[in-house]
């Protein structure tokens, strides 16, 4: 599976963060995973548009994308050669994510938001009152931890579709 970001690209990313210390923290066969893991959880989101290369062994990813316009069909993003290229806030989704996932701050608490558990009472019997945008253990029905990374990824997914 290949990465959105490199262990060098997700230093830079945290270096002037207060929070960093998930990463920071982390040794480097669980920053590996991170990386890993987080682009799988990031490209198996519906996102607009197709691949720009069709030859999935020339791109094993979701991005680069090309978009459908009125124009037809566009490269998402270019770099300043008008090369095709990831744009910086899938980049950015990926290190966020991987932040929310190696923070095991709160753990218990987490898996019970992410079982859609918003409160519950334990006064005189016990209630739970459920999130409905923590359907299916992620936020707004995809596998995201992170809210800033769903915020980022949001304008490139698909309207009403859900994670694949």
């Amino acid at each position: 599976m290949a990465e959105y970001i490199t262990s060098s690209e997700m230093d830079a990313y945290v270096a002037d963060r207060p929070d960093s210390s998930a990463w920071t923290g982390a040794s480097s066969a669980d920053k590996e995973d991170a990386l890993k893991y987080s682009s799988k959880i990031v490209d198996s989101l519906p996102f607009v548009g197709k691949k720009y290369e069709t030859d999935i062994s020339s791109q094993p990813l979701q991005w680069p994308r090309s978009i459908k316009t009125r124009r037809g069909w566009v490269i998402s993003d270019l770099d300043a050669d008008g090369n095709a290229v990831v744009p910086q806030a899938i980049k950015d989704a990926v290190c966020e994510e991987i932040l929310a996932r190696l923070d095991t701050s709160n753990n218990a608490r987490r898996r019970l938001q992410e079982a859609g558990v918003k409160s519950f009472n334990v006064t005189g019997k016990l209630s739970e009152t459920f999130d409905s945008t923590r359907k299916g253990g992620g936020i707004m029905g995809t596998p995201l931890r992170s809210w800033t990374a769903y915020r980022l990824l949001e304008p490139y997914l698909a309207k009403g579709a859900r994670a694949r």
